[in-house]
């Protein structure tokens, strides 16, 4: 009980002289001064670094054109990764003894806010109106083991008298919670990914262009964050060994990685935001694909009138052509017209079209009349509407770059 009391004296006299809580910044000075230039210098990347993701959150929650339940989600993601920041921060500047302990008691250094919040951003991000099932409610439950844990410390470091005995229960309890962010980040990262590759593989069945809707900057980031977390589990093993040297170098790693993946989620989310342009998906077509073995007998009559269309009509060069619009058409359903070109051309939609594009692009690009026209300018008539989509597709179909396919024939 000694230490109890004790502990609510110390806890009453920082409530009482708010100036101890400034002051622990500069209390031990001398432990300031032994700090090197080096750590230094990373002490003020990771604070400025912590302050940009803090703009973020800010940004995100209250920004009329970004507050989304998505982008919510992602605010959380971040703060827990402000808060990681902000402990590192005091780890590098020696203040970690000189943290208010009211601080300590509060429960922030919630790991699986990062796996948890970017989990529910792809999610709502891709179906904003999206209904969360039984186990998509998982990751809630994460948080809440993990914050469950981090108030469970308050009373044992309370009423424990055993000093040695309190930091077994501290190092027990950050091992259960480092293990726990991991765990989430296995399940619920992977699940992510899925969500973004089935939307992606949705643009290129019904979208002919899909630059602004694409999310293949979004597939990188869930790529690296699970590469983090397999970091994340050498550091934790290096914890438990009590691998000191080799657990700060894997942390420090981290510590880059999360800096790193703030100045990206700005950079997209932020800088780029106005530019994305997320395709709503449609229920599964099943049922229209199951009517082609039915219609099977028709099947080459449309095939010949979708050819016309698009050797006579030029169709293609309409840059926002979709699998809908050109099913209305020819009067067919849009499911049936998928399954006629993956039938006979053994593509999906958005290679079908560019295929026709890229023919274009090539025959413009060794007629007499178009010999004034840029490269980019001949793309544009032809459908393209970006350089780098435009690259890539004629490479792909090509197999060289359209500056390489112009002065091997012009």
């Amino acid at each position: 009980m000694d230490r109890l009391a004790s502990k609510i004296d110390v806890l009453y006299y920082l409530f009482e002289n708010f100036n101890s809580f400034t002051g622990f910044w500069t209390n031990d000075s001398s432990e300031l001064l032994n700090v090197s230039g080096e750590e230094g210098f990373f002490s003020a990347i990771i604070l400025m670094t912590c302050f940009h993701g803090l703009l973020l959150v800010l940004i995100l929650l209250f920004n009329k054109e970004l507050n989304s339940k998505s982008n919510k989600f992602l605010a959380l993601s971040i703060l827990g990764v402000c808060v990681i920041l902000a402990y590192e921060f005091a780890y590098w500047m020696s203040l970690e003894d000189h943290i208010p302990e009211w601080i300590l008691y509060l429960p922030l250094y919630i790991r699986t806010t990062i796996p948890v919040g970017v989990f529910y951003f792809v999610i709502f991000l891709i179906d904003p109106k999206h209904r969360l099932s039984g186990y998509e409610k998982l990751g809630f439950v994460f948080i809440g083991i993990e914050v469950a844990l981090a108030l469970v410390y308050i009373p044992l470091d309370l009423f424990v008298e055993n000093a040695n005995h309190t930091e077994q229960i501290e190092y027990l309890i950050t091992a259960i919670s480092w293990l726990l962010n991991i765990i989430a980040s296995i399940i619920l990262l992977p699940l992510a990914l899925k969500r973004v590759n089935t939307y992606q593989k949705f643009l290129y069945n019904n979208y002919s262009t899909t630059s602004r809707k694409s999310l293949r900057w979004l597939q990188s980031f869930l790529i690296a964050l699970l590469v983090v977390a397999f970091i994340s589990v050498v550091s934790l093993i290096q914890y438990v060994l009590g691998d000191w040297t080799g657990g700060e170098l894997t942390f420090t790693i981290l510590t880059l990685s999360f800096m790193m993946m703030l100045f990206w989620i700005g950079y997209f989310l932020v800088l780029q935001y106005k530019w994305f342009e997320i395709a709503p998906l449609k229920p599964n077509n099943s049922e229209q694909e199951s009517a082609f073995n039915k219609l099977s007998s028709n099947t080459q009559n449309y095939y010949k009138q979708l050819k016309t269309l698009l050797q006579d009509e030029n169709v293609y060069e309409d840059v926002n052509l979709t699998l809908d619009n050109l099913a209305e058409k020819l009067r067919i359903s849009s499911g049936y017209l998928s399954q006629i070109i993956k039938e006979n051309e053994k593509k999906n939609f958005f290679e079908f079209i560019n295929s026709y594009r890229v023919a274009s692009v090539k025959q413009k690009l060794r007629d007499e009349d178009y010999k004034n026209y840029t490269i980019m300018g001949i793309a544009l008539e032809s459908g393209f509407n970006s350089k780098s989509t435009f690259n890539a597709v004629f490479k792909k179909f090509a197999n060289e770059t359209p500056s390489a396919f112009k002065r091997r024939h012009v």
